[in-house]
């Protein structure tokens, strides 16, 4: 967020008074304006060729599928500023722009609750053909969303994530991306650290 969805935040502890802490170590990560992980880019790459493209489901709704894997170094989207690669119906970059811890819990049963909102853009195309990169026939632009995290992890070191998801609705664009409407849900896989996603985009 996958985020996402799947986020994977840079190794970090999650503290139980509500703050989050750094982590080293782990293969899983929180993120959205706390725990960032992040994973191997080898393991992001091979996650990322498992995509999925749907073809668009009318001339103003796109279906789109695929993985969004940590970093920005793989070539779909090439800045290692990047927070994210998208691959799939979407291709190129995914950006944090802001996140804010909204709740924090931990439980009796030993989990801990962590939810999550705040705001992020993509920048790239809308891969209509299905050859996995950006091409002029393809729609283009910057996506600005806002998104809801939620996630859960055991609540004792190494905090592990057990589950998480993002709900992201677009709420404006630029290029051929202006005027977009839809929504990109992301559901992680803690298997691998990338964050499979679904949704749909009208413009």
């Amino acid at each position: 967020m996958f985020g996402q969805l799947f986020r994977f935040p840079r190794a970090a502890d999650v503290n139980l008074a509500i703050t989050p802490a750094r982590r080293t170590g782990s293969k899983a990560q929180v993120r959205r304006g706390g725990l960032i992980m992040r994973i191997p880019l080898a393991a992001a790459l091979a996650a990322a060729s498992c995509f999925v493209v749907a073809a668009p489901a009318s001339a103003s709704q796109n279906q789109v599928s695929g993985i969004q894997a940590p970093g920005g170094t793989a070539p779909a989207c090439g800045d290692t500023s990047a927070s994210y690669t998208m691959t799939g119906g979407l291709v190129g970059c995914w950006y944090e722009d802001s996140g804010t811890q909204t709740k924090g819990l931990a439980t009796a049963s030993g989990l801990y609750l962590y939810h999550s909102s705040g705001q992020e853009h993509f920048t790239g195309c809308l891969d209509v053909d299905g050859d996995g990169r950006c091409s002029s026939d393809d729609p283009s632009g910057t996506l600005y969303f806002t998104f809801t995290f939620t996630g859960q992890f055991e609540a004792t070191p190494p905090y592990p994530e057990i589950r998480g998801r993002c709900h992201h609705p677009i709420v404006s664009g630029t290029g051929d991306f202006a005027g977009a409407t839809g929504v990109i849900n992301f559901k992680d896989d803690v298997s691998n650290g990338t964050s499979p996603y679904m949704g749909h985009v009208g413009f």
